[in-house]
């Protein structure tokens, strides 16, 4: 008698696990999936709704996979993978996905690959059961300009904007860095500034410091044709991307003085921990044939005006 007791007791235990495993799988479909592609100035992430048909894990991954290469319907976007960039092997393992990448991965400009890494990640993170994702290239983990590993990387890595809240804006009081009248040293200056919140700061920063300063005891650190290119941050690091006329020169302001103003109001407003630039998507140039960009900079106060710390 207490045998069948004790297998009733088990069917009824089996059976309420199975009901709380199809219903996490129901939730899970209720859940918002998106797919991710590139904007045609490759300067954004732009997400759209998507309704998977798998459920379970490896089965999303691999239906999120073969979305990568496909342009939008409207052809109004770019796919987020270039040509010949593939995921060549994919692993999943308490919680972490590991997407190996073709070689091609590497041929990337800094900005696209950032680009490219939002929204591989932004992508797999939705799906149940992955909590971070790796990138390696030939099993090989991929790399900052600095040599250190990135590592694993969830949707709370990266700042650039995924296309959200396209018609929302929002103020804010920024501290640029301008040049005194020497050229030598950087000077502040506060400005309200209205902007879309689909763009990110960082790139509204360098925008204002393109613009030029409103005080007239201040002058300007860039040239005021240069064009923003592109800008995305991931893990404290600013990849900012410039035209070839960011090497023009602005009237008397020395080569430091013009990069440290962005370094320094990027740090100032947005945080961030360090800047890498590029001109048309290339770092291995020279500033103004004087400063390598192939390099990662802080914020330095040595070139803010003593009267102004």
């Amino acid at each position: 008698m207490n045998r069948i007791k004790i297998i009733l007791l088990l069917s009824v235990i089996f059976c309420l696990a199975a009901g709380c495993q199809n219903k996490k799988v129901n939730d899970d479909k209720d859940q918002h999936y998106h797919r991710y592609y590139i904007n045609k100035e490759e300067d954004q992430v732009v997400e759209k709704s998507y309704s998977p048909k798998s459920s379970k894990t490896m089965d999303m991954v691999k239906e999120f996979q073969d979305l990568l290469s496909e342009k939008s319907d409207s052809g109004e976007y770019r796919k987020l993978l270039p040509k010949k960039v593939t995921i060549e092997k994919e692993t999943w393992d308490e919680g972490i996905l590991t997407l190996d990448m073709s070689s091609a991965y590497q041929t990337q400009s800094n900005t696209r690959e950032i680009l490219t890494r939002v929204g591989l990640v932004r992508t797999f993170v939705q799906i149940p059961g992955v909590v971070k994702v790796q990138i390696t290239v030939n099993g090989n983990p991929i790399k900052d300009i600095q040599g250190r590993d990135i590592g694993l990387m969830n949707s709370d890595s990266f700042s650039e904007n995924s296309g959200k809240n396209i018609n929302t804006y929002q103020n804010v009081m920024l501290t640029l860095y301008f040049s005194d009248k020497t050229g030598k040293k950087l000077v502040p200056e506060e400005r309200k500034v209205y902007f879309n919140s689909n763009v990110p700061l960082e790139r509204v920063v360098v925008e204002q410091l393109v613009k030029g300063p409103k005080d007239e005891n201040h002058l300007s650190v860039l040239p005021s044709d240069t064009r923003v290119l592109s800008v995305a941050t991931s893990e404290g690091i600013c990849y900012v991307n410039l035209d070839k006329s960011f090497q023009g020169d602005p009237p008397t302001a020395t080569e430091e003085v013009s990069i440290y103003s962005i370094v320094n109001s990027l740090h100032k407003n947005c945080k961030v921990q360090e800047v890498q630039f590029s001109i048309n998507g290339e770092s291995k140039v020279k500033f103004r044939d004087k400063v390598p960009l192939d390099q990662l900079f802080k914020e330095d106060q040595s070139y803010i005006s003593e009267e102004e710390k």
